[in-house]
């Protein structure tokens, strides 16, 4: 995997991240639940425009995730939200969502043979917030 591919991962992912806490932010309740959502938004939202101002610089334009993986991304959200729109519920949905997120940018990072450190640091920081997002969220399980 090079350059391009792994900061186009990069941005898509970050991508779903925005759009799915969007989605959840519209039925989340309680202060703390919803500025937990909010501070994640934010850090995806930089990871986004991060990677789109790499891929920018190196000639490319980022690949926006599918319209397939998008629209049952929002399905599935608005789904389990109207089912069960409760703070654990919510904080459940997320983590499964960044347990995805976390083992696909981990198995990105070990098929990416690029050595741009800039790349590296970029991947390693999503990973490390998906990381951060799990642990945030349980608070939110009992």
């Amino acid at each position: 995997m090079n350059d391009q591919e792994l900061l186009s991962y990069i941005y898509q992912n970050a991508d779903m991240g925005v759009d799915g806490i969007l989605k959840v932010l519209e039925t989340a309740s309680g202060e703390k639940l919803r500025g937990a959502l909010q501070s994640q938004l934010s850090e995806y939202d930089q990871i986004r425009s991060e990677a789109m101002q790499m891929l920018r610089e190196r000639g490319s334009e980022p690949d926006a995730p599918s319209a397939m993986a998008k629209m049952t991304a929002k399905v599935t959200a608005t789904v389990n939200t109207m089912r069960d729109s409760s703070p654990q519920s919510i904080a459940e949905m997320m983590i499964q969502g960044n347990a995805m997120g976390l083992t696909k940018i981990t198995r990105r990072l070990g098929d990416y043979d690029g050595e741009d450190r800039a790349v590296r640091r970029l991947a390693g920081k999503l990973l490390s917030t998906e990381q951060q997002n799990i642990e945030q969220m349980k608070q939110f399980l009992s």
